[in-house]
């Protein structure tokens, strides 16, 4: 990661729409500010998915998801290696699709699939494979934020292939009994497990929706589970599990309760998550704690779309309209503001970045041969 001549301090405060001035003023003397610190650059026509980095922070592993190529980059951006190990051939994961990829023991990296985990040096020589013993869940593939390790634990929102009679009741998941929360060694033995909090918002109100599984993040020795649908942080301790707090985010106006979706219909739960609320990730920046949702679009504008179809020109148009984000922030379990910036955040382990545009900017005013990463923290 390049530290480029200057280091940008954006000049904006963080205001929320509709305060009043008065109260304004009082937030905004306790509101930290978005500081840009870093960027990188990556040779690449099209913009890859980050998928982890190394704890020594020398390796940065990406996914272009047109041309499968798994892309290891220097702390620069420099490629030093992209191939595709979804083809056929001795170093296949042989999966078309992979739910997580991470750096494991230093110097490796571990992809998970359906079919199996897969172990490669830095060049993509496969140097270990075996069948999965928990299967992950996750309507992500490709980057499942339900998927976390460390250097001795890995952490799985999953199944046993051996319990699937018991979290399946009339072909739909049994989310209230299952420990579904699985820490494991690397060998993919369950060590500790845990049950989903029944404040969860699929456990208050059974039925189909879009997404179960929580992002999740370790932190010293507890794990932070965020479900998507529901507005608390949850956490454990790690790797025993034993739930000790959660975080009220106590979101505002814009945040509207997604539904189950009709048994009916076979595309509900897209419906139901276009109009209802979910929260996209968080990050601990300095003293603060930094998360954001996606509004809701109003129920009579989804339900004019035609619901034999997902993903036209008219669905995509509602989409964009109103699924944008609302950050909120907060200092321990205070919030200290909630409202819209204009940039589109990310966040990878404690990474807060952006893609191809700082505060303001339209991402795509042009084409690019290359891609900037721009990383921020709350200071």
């Amino acid at each position: 990661m390049r530290n480029f001549i200057f280091l940008a301090v954006l000049g904006f405060w963080m205001i929320s729409c509709g305060t009043s001035d008065q109260n304004t003023k009082e937030e905004t003397d306790r509101v930290p500010e978005l500081t840009l610190v870093d960027s990188m650059q990556i040779d690449r026509l099209v913009v890859p998915t980050l998928l982890d980095y190394s704890e020594d922070g020398k390796h940065f592993l990406f996914f272009d998801f047109q041309s499968n190529e798994l892309i290891l980059t220097d702390p620069l951006g420099k490629v030093l290696i992209s191939t595709n190990r979804s083809e056929d051939g001795p170093n296949s994961y042989k999966s078309g699709y992979f739910s997580a990829c991470r750096f494991v023991n230093g110097n490796q990296i571990l992809v998970d699939t359906y079919a199996g985990s897969f172990l490669y040096d830095f060049a993509f020589n496969l140097i270990d494979s075996k069948p999965a013993k928990i299967q992950t869940i996750s309507q992500m593939l490709g980057d499942t934020p339900g998927f976390v390790v460390d250097e001795n634990y890995q952490f799985k929102f999953g199944y046993l292939e051996s319990d699937l009679d018991q979290i399946r009741v009339d072909d739909q998941l049994k989310m209230d009994e299952y420990d579904f929360l699985k820490v494991s060694n690397a060998d993919g033995e369950v060590k500790f497990s845990s049950q989903v909090p029944r404040s969860v918002n699929y456990i208050q109100k059974p039925g189909q929706y879009m997404g179960y599984d929580p992002i999740a993040k370790i932190k010293n020795d507890r794990i932070y589970l965020q479900f998507m649908l529901t507005p608390a942080i949850y956490t454990y301790s790690f790797p025993e599990l034993e739930l000790l707090d959660s975080i009220n985010l106590d979101p505002g106006e814009n945040f509207r309760p997604t539904e189950p979706a009709p048994e009916q219909e076979n595309f509900g739960i897209f419906f139901e998550d276009l109009k209802g609320s979910r929260y996209e990730n968080f990050i601990f920046s300095n003293d603060y704690l930094l998360t954001w949702y996606l509004k809701g679009a109003p129920d009579e504008e989804v339900d004019a779309l035609d619901r034999r179809v997902v993903g036209d020109e008219k669905y995509q148009a509602v989409e964009k309209k109103y699924k944008t984000p609302v950050y909120q922030i907060y200092k321990e379990k205070e919030k200290i503001w909630e409202g819209e910036w204009p940039i589109k955040l990310n966040v990878k382990k404690d990474l807060l970045y952006s893609v191809n545009a700082k505060p303001g900017e339209d991402p795509n005013s042009v084409e690019r041969d290359v891609q900037t990463f721009y990383f921020y923290e709350l200071r």
